[in-house]
């Protein structure tokens, strides 16, 4: 009866769940931050809005331990910072007013590209579908979104060992074109063979049994959350209702 009593209380527990990083917010709250900045795109925010924006997430980068993105993110927008408007590149040559706008555009993205690449890299499958457990949200919508999560990772390491297999046989081409045929064609063909294994892999787990399932991850909201959540609030109420 004791060992019973002992497995029940070690189940219900689940000591074999995954310790997480204090410092990483739950995904629900990182998607809802996404969500936010993505509306940056259609408001104007104002210059020391968008460096605070970018500092919050190189600490949190930091904290997450991807220290070389932390250090590069703002560099990179302070470049981005010096690009002229639409109205200075009117008088500029056209092939210049071409480079420039790409480059404009890229820093009106900038931050829901942060908020972005910061999910990306710092959430995995399992929390995303704990999380999205823990808000009852319907398997319609968290099936789809695991299975994406597990198709770009995998798509991107096919990539990568396209390119070994070219500079092993010595295929290089300084062509943009030819050399995305050499990689594009594979990648069709291998993207076709990931995303059937992946569906292969979620029948063999039962993903469809509409029983609750016990994750490995279990995520719950945390101070982080808060932080991290009123950090962007604060900034973007502050931009749109106060301080200018």
């Amino acid at each position: 009866m004791q060992n019973k009593s002992n497995l029940e209380r070690s189940i219900k527990e689940k000591p074999w769940a995954e310790k997480r990083n204090p410092f990483n917010p739950n995904p629900i709250t990182k998607l809802l931050v996404l969500l936010f900045l993505g509306f940056t795109i259609m408001h104007y925010l104002p210059f020391y809005s968008e460096w605070a924006v970018v500092l919050l997430f190189s600490v949190f980068f930091f904290l997450n331990g991807f220290r070389r993105t932390a250090l590069f993110s703002p560099l990179v927008f302070a470049v981005l910072c010096f690009i002229p408007g639409y109205s200075a590149q009117y008088f500029m040559p056209v092939p210049l007013r071409i480079l420039f706008s790409f480059l404009y555009i890229f820093r009106l993205l900038f931050l829901p590209y942060l908020a972005g690449s910061f999910f990306m890299r710092t959430s995995d499958v399992g929390a995303i579908l704990s999380s999205m457990d823990f808000l009852h949200i319907p398997q319609c919508i968290s099936i789809p979104i695991a299975v994406m999560f597990r198709f770009f990772p995998a798509f991107t390491e096919e990539k990568k060992a396209i390119e070994r297999a070219m500079k092993i046989r010595g295929i290089q081409t300084r062509n943009p074109i030819q050399n995305l045929l050499y990689v594009s064609i594979p990648l069709l063909i291998i993207s076709s063979n990931i995303a059937e294994d992946i569906a292969k892999a979620a029948e063999c787990k039962c993903i469809e049994n509409p029983v609750k399932k016990t994750r490995y991850n279990t995520v719950r909201p945390q101070i982080v959350d808060a932080v991290f959540l009123f950090s962007i609030l604060l900034i973007l109420g502050l931009s749109y209702f106060g301080v200018r």
